[in-house]
């Protein structure tokens, strides 16, 4: 196997899969940046606020990625009828998971209470989910359009409605913000209505693309829209909650190991928060690449192609492994530079420039442990990976992470030793199941 061979086609389907990541990624880092020139109140709601949502869109999110895999199987083997079932049925399943996003979300309004905060900050950020979640149904909807694109190993459609979105977003977040003409200064739910409203246009423009460009019309996407199957939905469920459940896990590790930085002091936290900002984006393209393996091999897969699913999956644990190395190099060479575009604190600088050292160790486990649970994703393989991340993150990396605060006497570094134990044995875990399969195929 020739690593060339991989890396043209990985590249050309990962860098707008990685600029996807990136835009999503920044569509919350600009509403923080907002936020935080309105009030120290706003950003406060909004952070939280932001947070709890999170966790219902992350696990949507794996729900959805099953909708990925199907279509990219259906997709190798050249089965229109089967792709258009899957997008129909994926839409079907995202409607109901919609729903229940909606639910959870106005639920979730209360959530800021019943976790202790102040009175202003539980108000606005149960004001901000209220607002928020109409739109969040709206969102999860929107998904079954960016995975069917993404599943035949189309996404600049979506990327360029994403890259529109930011300008859109920000412009709202003016408006409804601040108020402007006859339209009142609403304040934070002014933000979750612009947020909802960027929801709305993303879903609109993704399926009237899919229905309109010429590219699509021999798959007929809409033709004969069939009613609800609940065995497809069921084996979507099959797939995609073991995805969703793993995602969780990671999601909330880090957010525990946040919520005791938090209790130190605000230096230590200061610094957490950047090691974790740079982290979460340089995660985005590890995630793309694995999104990308993701396609590919589930385009081998459902084909029957095993020579190809061989080769692509190796030739892209071992692009996702070089990348990862020269990525984790950004942090060890430059951790005083990064950590001074966050802060002009010394203190904070010092700690945060020793966290960004295990971030350099971090990234590397990391990205191939998403790279392997995209593999696998692709060969509907989902429920090892979340058990292994049951492992990796809950019985390994955090007794460790706790052991490292408080017996090592290092402070926040020991969570972060911790954490970086817990994503490499993970790591570890999937390449071996990743060659496990491909050797009995």
């Amino acid at each position: 196997m020739r690593l060339r061979d991989e890396l043209g086609p990985t590249l050309r389907l990962a860098v707008p899969l990685i600029l996807m990541q990136l835009l999503s990624f920044a569509q919350p880092v600009i509403d923080t940046v907002m936020a935080g020139r309105h009030s120290d109140l706003t950003l406060a709601s909004v952070a939280l606020a932001a947070q709890i949502f999170a966790f219902i869109y992350l696990f949507m999110v794996g729900c959805a990625l099953a909708m990925t895999a199907a279509i990219s199987q259906a997709n190798g083997r050249d089965d229109r009828a089967q792709i258009r079932s899957n997008f129909q049925q994926g839409i079907w399943m995202l409607a109901f998971l919609g729903v229940a996003a909606t639910i959870l979300t106005f639920i979730g309004a209360y959530v800021p209470a019943w976790l202790g905060s102040t009175p202003d900050i539980a108000r606005e950020a149960s004001r901000y989910l209220l607002t928020l979640a109409p739109g969040a149904g709206i969102c999860i909807v929107g998904l079954a359009g960016r995975c069917f694109l993404e599943g035949m190993a189309y996404p600049r459609t979506t990327v360029i409605v994403q890259a529109l979105l930011i300008p859109t977003n920000i412009v709202g977040n003016y408006v409804f913000l601040y108020g402007f003409g006859p339209i009142p200064a609403l304040g934070v739910p002014g933000m979750a209505l612009s947020t909802a409203l960027c929801y709305a246009i993303f879903a609109a423009f993704v399926f009237t693309a899919i229905a309109r460009n010429p590219r699509w019309r021999p798959y007929r996407p809409y033709q004969r829209f069939a009613r609800p199957d609940m065995a497809a939905i069921r084996r979507y469920f099959s797939v995609g909650l073991p995805i969703a459940l793993a995602l969780v896990m990671e999601t909330g590790l880090f957010t525990v190991v946040g919520l005791i930085v938090s209790r130190t002091n605000e230096i230590n936290a200061a610094a957490n928060q950047i090691a974790l900002n740079y982290a979460g984006i340089s995660f985005m393209v590890p995630l793309g690449l694995a999104n990308a393996l993701t396609i590919r091999c589930g385009n081998a897969y459902g084909k029957g192609d095993y020579h190809a699913l061989r080769q692509r999956a190796l030739g892209g644990m071992m692009v996702v492994a070089i990348i990862m190395v020269f990525m984790a190099l950004i942090p060890l060479l430059f951790r005083q530079d990064i950590a001074a575009l966050y802060s002009s604190n010394p203190d904070i600088i010092a700690i945060a420039s020793s966290i960004l050292l295990l971030v350099a160790l971090f990234q590397i486990g990391d990205g191939m442990q998403v790279c392997t649970a995209g593999i696998l994703r692709g060969i509907h393989d989902t429920r090892m990976p979340m058990v292994y991340a049951f492992i990796g993150y809950w019985l390994i990396g955090f007794p460790a992470a706790l052991a490292g605060y408080y017996f090592l006497d290092i402070g926040v570094a020991g969570l972060w030793i911790g954490m970086v134990v817990g994503l490499s044995i993970t790591a570890v875990l999937g390449v071996r199941r990743v060659l496990w399969q491909i050797r009995k195929r």
